[in-house]
């Protein structure tokens, strides 16, 4: 008896339209969430124009070439390869940053981190001329750091990560928006770089490892997969490099700084409850747009 033969796979059609509904169907096949917008984007860059402009003209013919990319590109989506590292790019607070593997994907929620941090650097006094100074611990593709700067023109930063690849991506981020002169990268271990360079800052905002050991194999496979494991993974409880950089950011802060860290889920207490423990005052808990607790806003000096 002869094997039934499995169906192949449609190759992309010939127009515009015609490759949309069909690269619409197999993403959402795969179960991508959003399949019709991930095939425009995708799409749209490979014809160097916006989503708009595939319906102006859809029933522009596509050559052969980009089809081929288009192809290609659908069937890694489909696989759970991530949008933004597809694409090469993405947005975050307003901004557009380059993305790729070996760099954390930027979400919206680290918008809060930024925004708060923006507030306190904004209101800082300064002796005489002096920029406000901060620092981002585990910068990763650099967005925080970046954001930051952008928005407050009197401070200068440090863009710390122990990984050299995401260093690289950071650097052509800070690059991208003319920030060479206010930001510094530094490869070390959480604040080292500060220690060593005895660089006090009125603020360090961190983003770091939060997911437990336990969740990480349960997250869905384009993040699982895909995205650098040292920037998820935080230990047994997802607390481990929180803890260690509660314990050490202090003598690297000016006296009353701040430090900001970002949480997971149901962390936000625990963090909070530690820091008091090793001599912080919590100051805020402040929730994310979805009314999670998200970031801790502690500052040095005397507990609460």
């Amino acid at each position: 008896m002869m094997m039934k033969q499995p169906r192949p796979i449609p190759r992309v059609a010939a127009t515009v339209r015609s490759a949309l509904a069909l690269g619409t169907a197999r993403l959402s096949a795969a179960g991508i969430a959003e399949p019709r917008l991930d095939a425009e984007l995708l799409l749209a860059d490979q014809l160097a124009g916006d989503r708009l402009a595939l319906y102006r003209e859809p029933g522009r013919a596509l050559p052969p070439a980009v089809r081929d990319r288009f192809d290609r590109l659908l069937q890694r989506r489909a696989s759970g390869e991530p949008l933004q590292y597809l694409r090469g790019r993405t947005e975050f607070f307003g901004l557009e940053f380059e993305i790729c593997p070996g760099a954390l994907i930027p979400r919206a929620d680290t918008e809060r981190l930024v925004e708060l941090a923006i507030a306190r650097l904004e209101r800082s006094t300064r002796p005489g001329d002096r920029p406000v100074r901060f620092a981002d611990v585990g910068t990763g593709s650099g967005c925080v750091a970046v954001a930051i700067a952008a928005a407050v023109r009197h401070a200068v930063g440090m863009a710390i990560d122990c990984s050299p690849r995401a260093l690289t991506v950071a650097g052509r981020n800070i690059a991208r928006h003319g920030l060479t002169d206010r930001i510094s990268v530094r490869q070390g271990d959480l604040c080292e770089p500060l220690r060593r360079e005895v660089w006090q800052v009125e603020l360090i905002a961190a983003n770091l490892p939060y997911i437990p050991l336990g969740i990480f194999e349960t997250l869905e496979t384009q993040i699982r997969d895909h995205e650098p494991r040292l920037a998820l993974d935080g230990g047994p409880d997802g607390l481990a490099e929180i803890r260690r950089l509660v314990q050490t950011a202090a003598e690297s802060l000016v006296p009353g700084g701040w430090l900001l860290l970002e949480v997971g889920i149901g962390q936000a207490d625990r963090v909070a409850d530690y820091a008091r423990h090793a001599g912080w005052r919590v100051e805020a808990i402040k929730q994310d747009l979805a009314g999670i607790d998200r970031v801790v806003v502690l500052s040095s000096g005397m507990t609460n």
